[in-house]
């Protein structure tokens, strides 16, 4: 590939394996949400291993990450936004992925017309945050699309997951805390059952931001709740020794913060 941007992309770096992914310069960007699921995911799930399905895969972030840095997979990457597939398509030659990241182009509210039913032994989702009618919408549809409830909300994630794991798999997802109740009980009434939780912190004496949540198709085995996991701290970067092992210290600058922290 000779021209590996468009005038109008940026072609960035993230995690210690090399994974790059293609961005709109102005667009919607990954943040720091994608990193800490892609590693919630692949250091909880230490049973059944399996195909993976990601649902709203955007830049890649999370999907290159499980086969470049956590050596899992292979991951179907599903994407709704035709213009983000696209991009997601070269950046899997980029990542020399073709045969570990398949992008899927669709709407995950029609799962069933997309992926067989119970095939996937984990599933992970970063999914749209707000809800559709909080806040302002931005007027790019991208960033609109991929950061609020307007093409789908948790409901609908949930629902996907169910249909798309085999009993026992798993799914991981990231919500704003504020969000727990809500997306906890929707997993339970979907008969799949919280495993793991995790709150994530942008300091040590900060509320909670963020959840990180693992649940079961099928199985009830009670839920363990981890300890915080803190952002920011005195390791490269200006973030906690933890975070700061994900990513090469020279790229841990580049990186956004939890979109919660700027606002945005």
């Amino acid at each position: 590939m000779s021209q590996p941007t468009a005038p109008d992309e940026t072609l960035d770096s993230i995690g210690t394996a090399g994974v790059r992914v293609l961005q709109r310069r102005n667009g919607y960007r990954f943040t720091l949400d994608a990193v800490l699921l892609a590693h919630f995911a692949a250091t909880e799930n230490t049973g059944t291993p399996g195909p993976i399905l990601e649902l709203g895969t955007g830049s890649g972030v999370v999907s290159f990450l499980l086969v470049k840095q956590f050596n899992l997979g292979p991951v179907d990457a599903l994407e709704l936004q035709p213009a983000v597939h696209a991009r997601l398509q070269r950046a899997v030659v980029l990542n020399d992925c073709e045969a570990r990241v398949k992008p899927l182009l669709g709407d995950l509210r029609r799962i069933r017309e997309l992926v067989p039913g119970g095939h996937y032994a984990h599933v992970v989702s970063n999914p749209p945050f707000r809800v559709a009618n909080a806040g302002v919408r931005s007027p790019d549809d991208e960033r609109a699309v991929s950061k609020s409830e307007v093409a789908c909300d948790a409901s609908d994630v949930v629902a996907a997951a169910r249909y798309a794991l085999i009993p026992g798999g798993t799914v991981c997802l990231v919500y704003p805390a504020s969000r727990v109740a809500e997306v906890l009980g929707l997993l339970t009434q979907a008969k799949l059952y919280p495993s793991v939780l995790r709150f994530v912190h942008s300091r040590v004496d900060s509320p909670a931001t963020r959840f990180l949540v693992q649940a079961l198709r099928d199985r009830n085995r009670g839920l363990a709740v981890r300890p915080p996991l803190i952002v920011h701290g005195e390791a490269p970067g200006g973030y906690s020794a933890e975070v700061a092992a994900l990513m090469d210290p020279p790229l841990a600058e580049r990186v956004s913060p939890l979109s919660g922290d700027t606002g945005d």
